[in-house]
């Protein structure tokens, strides 16, 4: 009550002098005992009184109903956040194989005011620059004489340098101590589109730090209790404790070793003369429908970029919609067979002419008549819309929903598209659909619709995330395999792994991706780049996507090149190299046998 009646009085005197400035007021009231007769001065007055009795009312009822924290607060009260540890993002091996994690450290300052002599400067400079901490020239830097201000050296983890500093008489009051935290990503570039970043205050930014933040970030504490006279706390009047709660721990089915071999891979094929401005690769499990590594070019490494350029921030293996190209074909003949209109060997009409009033250029080796086979291994662009006005456009947009195209995957990262299956929804439209234009998909989806080629017939739903762990180590969350669609029947698919292992023969578009020791299978793809309303004549998109072992497949990879320059526009020549180089380390690192042992 003692303290209601207080904060009355306060805002009554408060009320008072608000109505008017003091000076002001003294002037005001002299003028009137001038001018005004009795009456208008105590009219004067009660108008006054009035107008501060509103304030203070108003200021009362204010103070009642939404307390402020100035009137109502207890200046002898103390209270300390407890920041909850941000939680860890780790590979598929767990909490030994961190992709983004956050580190106790310490931030080292020189204080060059207290240094006054060379020979102390020399001696601390020996003494740290001993623990190779810190860059030699930021040491040397820090501790040039001259400067007067505060020397950040930057940040460390050596616990025994930060003892050493705070025992020994050498660096008392010279090198300065500050406890902090920070978001480290131990791999870089790798996985940077992925992951994502956070910034210097944790605060997520991209990728799975900015979706998976809920889970990521935990709950703050606090403690609570009495403050001496210089805000203080006095211990023995602590009166609460609530401990903070750490965030949980991501593991992804990621693997390490084999991002690592992806990002050597697509490095590589940046850098070739001539090299393509983008490219993009993913490698997943076709049975699981585990995305085992995924990268995208060009690139930023977490740990110091800055923001700014939104081409190195985009991650094209789930953003980047465009005509995926003759890899298409697979689908236009997976749809076909399982329909029960083609067999393999069933001959398809390729000769020149128009294909729904258009003339379609082509590669059938001179003849008139190709096998669904030969389709596919020559990659004819005739005999694929053939199948395509033997399907129609029902059933064909039937099979391609069926496959996943025209919808997101579902993966938990922003920026996901979803594409789309149909132009203009003629029957030109419908037969170039079949040879991989008119329609946009992502790369993700593409990759997961090969993988139902490849584990017979399934369309898995990606898994990203494969555990979350809670802070005390149990599950929070798990992911298990989940089969989305069955798309094509296990003769179907069979039959198609067959027929793409003859895309990786000697004689296919693909010869480049065959990888010594195994067999392959897949479809290389190269479609114009389009430019407003029209194809560009220079820019092209080379892809290949294959799986091995062709006929008891475990790995699943996409390539795509981007803006390719002739001559290196095919996907089997920009694209199908990248394939082999990660495909043969991949199945070293994943301990693939061998399928296809020559004999001496």
């Amino acid at each position: 009550m003692a303290r209601t009646g207080a904060q009355t009085a306060r805002i009554l005197l408060r009320g008072f002098f608000a109505v008017l400035p003091r000076k002001a007021m003294h002037s005001a009231l002299a003028f009137a005992s001038w001018t005004l007769s009795p009456a208008g001065r105590f009219s004067l007055a009660c108008l006054f009184c009035a107008a501060t009795f509103a304030y203070s009312a108003r200021a009362l009822v204010k103070v009642h109903l939404r307390p402020d924290a100035r009137f109502v607060s207890d200046p002898h009260s103390w209270e300390k956040i407890l920041h909850a540890r941000r939680g860890g993002i780790y590979d598929r091996n767990g909490r030994g194989h961190p992709l983004a994690e956050t580190l106790s450290l310490w931030q080292l300052h020189v204080d060059p005011a207290n240094i006054r002599d060379g020979e102390t400067r020399e001696k601390i400079y020996r003494a740290i620059a001993a623990r190779n901490a810190f860059p030699n020239e930021k040491l040397f830097a820090a501790l040039s004489p001259g400067r007067t201000h505060f020397r950040s050296l930057g940040f460390t983890s050596d616990s025994a340098l930060v003892d050493d500093i705070r025992t020994n008489g050498l660096f008392r009051y010279r090198i300065g101590i500050t406890d902090a935290i920070r978001r480290v990503y131990p791999l870089g570039r790798g996985l940077c589109h992925v992951v994502g970043m956070a910034n210097s205050r944790e605060q997520p930014l991209m990728g799975l730090e900015l979706s998976m933040d809920k889970w990521l970030r935990g709950t703050n504490g606090c403690m609570r209790g009495t403050a001496d006279g210089r805000h203080r706390e006095i211990r023995e009047l602590r009166c609460e404790t609530i401990p903070a709660r750490d965030g949980c721990d991501i593991i992804l089915s990621i693997d390490q070793n084999l991002q690592f071999a992806l990002d050597e891979a697509l490095d590589e094929a940046m850098e070739q003369q001539p090299g393509p401005r983008a490219a993009w690769a993913l490698a997943l499990d076709p049975n699981t429908g585990e995305i085992l590594a995924m990268a995208s070019r060009p690139d930023f490494d977490p740990g110091t970029y800055r923001g700014g350029e939104a081409q190195r921030e985009f991650n094209r293996c789930i953003s980047t919609l465009y005509e995926p190209g003759s890899v298409m074909k697979a689908f236009a003949a997976a749809a076909a067979m399982e329909e029960g209109l083609v067999g393999p060997d069933t001959l398809l009409d390729v000769s020149p002419g128009l294909y729904c009033g258009k003339p379609l250029r082509d590669h059938t080796h001179g003849q008139n008549r190709l096998t669904v086979a030969q389709m596919l291994a020559w990659s004819s662009n005739r005999g694929a819309s053939r199948l395509g006005m033997m399907l129609g456009k029902a059933r064909q947009q039937a099979h391609l929903k069926s496959f996943g195209f025209g919808r997101a995957t579902g993966l938990p990262l922003r920026g996901e598209g979803a594409g789309q299956t149909i132009g203009d929804g003629s029957d030109l439209n419908n037969i170039r659909i079949s040879m991989g234009q008119g329609m946009t998909a992502t790369a993700i989806q593409l990759a997961l619709a090969y993988g139902a080629i490849a584990n017979g017939g399934k369309l898995m739903k990606p898994i990203l995330v494969r555990e979350i762990l809670n802070p005390d180590g149990s599950t929070a969350f798990r992911a298990e395999p989940e089969v989305v669609a069955r798309p094509i029947s296990e003769h179907t698919a069979a039959q198609l792994r067959e027929m793409l292992k003859a895309v990786v023969s000697r004689h296919g578009t693909a010869r480049r991706a065959r990888v010594d020791g195994y067999t392959v299978a897949g479809k290389t793809g190269t479609a114009q780049m389009v430019e407003g309303r029209h194809y560009s004549q220079t820019d092209f998109r080379g892809s290949f996507i294959g799986f091995l072992p062709a006929d008891a497949p475990q790995l699943v990879v996409l390539v795509t090149c981007e803006a390719t320059p002739k001559p290196r526009t095919d996907g089997g020549v920009c694209a199908a190299p990248v394939f082999a180089r990660f495909a043969a380390e991949a199945a070293r690192i994943l301990q693939i046998p061998p399928d296809d042992i020559q004999e001496p």
